[in-house]
């Protein structure tokens, strides 16, 4: 049977429940389709989950990496962050890549990557080895999030975009879980090489199995050349663009800043926790970011802006942020449950990939993805290693009787400030937006 190639759906039926679309009936061949369209989407959505994981697993791994390479946190910071600097720079070009190659190939490539930068991290016997496997990740798994916006463009209607958008969030924050709370006992019970090594193994399996179940795909054609560059041209001219994406930028802060490194050392110092337990507020961001997504995109279509979904979502983000971080008044667990209440807020940034992508044609998802998750992700080029510095800098030079650095609660408070500062700075900028609905 020769498969009909995803960017050839329109409308497939393959969520049909979920999207309330209704249309003819529907004969054997529209839904063999529609499960080979269902097949491409899962597909995306297992690399983007393996993807978050590359990505994430460091932030469990802060006391191992410290200690096998005599590392303090900046240096952790840095080369942990040194993944977001690839990862920035290849947004724009993989989103126009696939714009004109489709998905398939891409992620088989970029997953092959990935799998070897886990490898190269898990084998790593200085701290330089370190670098270029982050590197090495950032620059594959930048592909990731794209992949699955441009697939969810070419299978659904417009209006649904952002919800799918979300469930993609969602499916990151699996990941998340798995990279965080989850390998915090792994690590402790096989060490975190060996765990490393199995999963750029799985990264493989991943790699073989979208080479063969991944339809290829066609492109429209309506990306000929002379217009390869025309999306990003829409987009760098448009101030709101601009805005549109510091907020994304800065609305990720709870999960690049928190969950994917500090989060779980300032938990573990706040409450005397272990490590395991600590990293449980990682998982519970994770987690609320992606329910946070979906429900933001529900808000969007009840009040039918983007822009006032995330100025009220935002005051829910700042308040329990300050409440999650300063308050003395709190419990471990009270704790965990606000950085979750602030991670649903902070899942109001993925409307920004909403937003931008109105403002090209629709055949230019990636471009506009890439361009958006550009912004994002840069807040982990810049925070993480920020942060790091800001720590060593309070610190002051005092150790820990084993010689170790030694931080306290009150200099994550101090550096956490300015975190919420510039997420406040950013929200104040949407103000000045100029939102285009759906067409």
């Amino acid at each position: 049977m020769i498969l009909t190639p995803i960017y050839d759906i329109k409308y497939p039926v393959i969520m049909g429940y979920i999207l309330d679309i209704r249309g003819s009936q529907m004969d054997k061949n529209a839904v063999a389709t529609a499960k080979v369209s269902f097949l491409a989407i899962i597909i995306s959505w297992v690399f983007y989950l393996f993807s978050y994981f590359s990505r994430v697993e460091p932030c469990v791994l802060v006391d191992n990496l410290m200690q096998d390479f005599s590392l303090n946190a900046s240096q952790v910071g840095t080369i942990i962050s040194t993944l977001y600097i690839s990862y920035g720079i290849m947004q724009i070009p993989w989103g126009i890549i696939i714009d004109k190659l489709g998905c398939r190939l891409v992620i088989f490539t970029t997953c092959v990557i990935c799998s070897l930068g886990v490898l190269l991290f898990g084998v790593a016997t200085a701290s330089w080895h370190l670098v270029v496997a982050r590197l090495l990740i950032g620059f594959s798994s930048a592909t990731a999030y794209l992949a699955c916006g441009k697939i969810i463009s070419e299978m659904l209607p417009t209006n649904k975009y952002a919800l799918f958008m979300g469930f993609t969030m969602f499916v990151g924050g699996i990941g998340g879980v798995l990279g965080s709370s989850a390998t915090a006992g792994l690590v402790s019970a096989f060490g975190w090489r060996q765990l490393t090594c199995v999963m750029a193994i799985i990264g493989i399996a991943i790699s073989v199995l979208t080479f063969i179940f991944l339809p290829k795909q066609t492109v429209k054609q309506t990306n000929e050349k002379g217009r390869t560059l025309e999306g990003l041209k829409l987009l760098v001219t448009n101030p709101s663009c601009w805005l549109i994406g510091l907020f994304g930028c800065m609305a990720n802060l709870p999960v690049v800043a928190v969950a994917e490194l500090w989060g779980t050392p300032f938990m573990q110092i706040r409450f005397g926790v272990s490590n395991s337990l600590a990293s449980i507020c990682s998982a519970v961001i994770f987690i609320g970011c992606g329910i946070g997504s979906i429900l933001a995109a529900k808000v969007a279509e009840k009040l039918n802006s983007n822009k006032k979904t995330i100025i009220l979502f935002s005051i829910g983000l700042i308040l329990s942020f300050l409440t999650a971080v300063y308050s003395d008044t709190i419990g471990f667990w009270t704790g965990i449950a606000l950085f979750g209440l602030c991670s649903i807020f902070a899942g109001a940034g993925t409307l920004a990939f909403d937003m931008t992508y109105k403002y090209v044609p629709s055949n230019f998802a990636g471009t506009s993805t890439g361009y958006t998750n550009m912004f994002v992700m840069g807040g982990g080029v810049i925070f993480q290693p920020l942060l790091g510095y800001l720590l060593d800098f309070l610190r002051n030079g005092k150790v820990n009787p084993d010689g170790s650095p030694m931080y306290d609660v009150v200099m994550y408070r101090s550096a956490f400030l300015c975190a919420i500062v510039f997420i406040i700075i950013s929200v104040i900028g949407m103000f000045f937006v100029k939102e285009k609905k759906s067409v």
